[in-house]
């Protein structure tokens, strides 16, 4: 059965573009296989790139931040970007928890920032091709977005909202103004796993900055960009009360106390 199997196998591999490519060059260069396969490899990293590094990602070509409005795309510096397509476990459970329409909506979101991250710009059209709906489509989805303080980065509104925050910096700054969970997977179209994923880094920055150290070391620590860091640390002044810091952000730490229980030196309140 198995030697069944493998000849099918080989069988359906015969019938690539890639082997038709192998055999051409074999026949009118008189290449060996290695060679053969060696060419087709550089080919293919020549016009398409390196292969993702993680299932889910893919890589897009779209308009770079530089790139001026008023001409055509054609004509515009463009970028390559990788973008994370599918999410995997936290995808599935907004699918499960909140539908498909809630799932593209929690794309659309972390496609332009990742590609806004990388200093590109994705259209409603790039976003429709990805997603395979309609532009109006993405655009009913945008403003829903937008409605509960959502922002997003396309090439049609980034001169009309500037940088704007995170996805992440915006779901902590719900969560410290009092929203429950549920609120904030209805505002953010996150599932609650992500959500209490990012609501666990804020507080370790906390332990952190309790500890003294430095953004670059927090950033290093915390596995996060600086630019994210610096976020953070604009929402932890933001909720700052004078000289004390509020219960909220006490009580994050106490829950980390209990998550990690070989920890028990008591952290000292600013």
């Amino acid at each position: 059965m198995y030697h069944t199997y493998k000849s099918s196998y080989d069988r359906s591999m015969e019938k690539t573009r890639e082997q038709v490519f192998i055999n051409s060059l074999r026949k009118e260069f008189e290449l060996s296989p290695a060679e053969s396969q060696g060419v087709l490899d550089l080919a293919q990293r020549c016009l398409f790139g390196e292969a993702p590094s993680n299932v889910g990602l893919i890589r897009f070509i779209c308009a770079s931040q530089k790139a001026r409005h008023g001409k055509p795309l054609k004509e515009q510096d463009l970028l390559e970007v990788e973008l994370n397509l599918d999410n995997g476990v936290d995808d599935l459970n907004v699918l499960r928890d909140q539908g498909s329409e809630t799932l593209r909506q929690l794309k659309i979101l972390r496609l332009t920032e990742e590609a806004y991250l990388q200093g590109g710009l994705l259209t409603q059209e790039d976003l429709g091709r990805m997603l395979q709906v309609s532009s109006r489509t993405i655009r009913k989805d945008m403003q829903a977005l937008q409605h509960d303080g959502n922002t997003i980065h396309t090439r049609g509104n980034d001169q009309d909202i500037g940088p704007g925050v995170s996805h992440k910096t915006h779901i902590i700054d719900l969560y410290l103004s009092g929203m429950t969970y549920h609120e904030i997977m209805l505002k953010t179209r996150h599932s609650a796993h992500a959500i209490k994923r990012y609501v666990s880094t804020f507080g370790r920055l906390l332990i952190m900055l309790n500890k003294g150290l430095k953004l670059s070391e927090i950033s290093r620590l915390l596995g996060c960009s600086e630019r994210l860091t610096r976020e953070y640390l604009v929402l932890f002044n933001k909720y700052k009360q004078g000289d004390h810091w509020p219960t909220v952000y006490i009580e994050l730490m106490d829950q980390l106390q209990m998550m990690y229980p070989a920890k028990k030196k008591k952290l000292v309140q600013p």
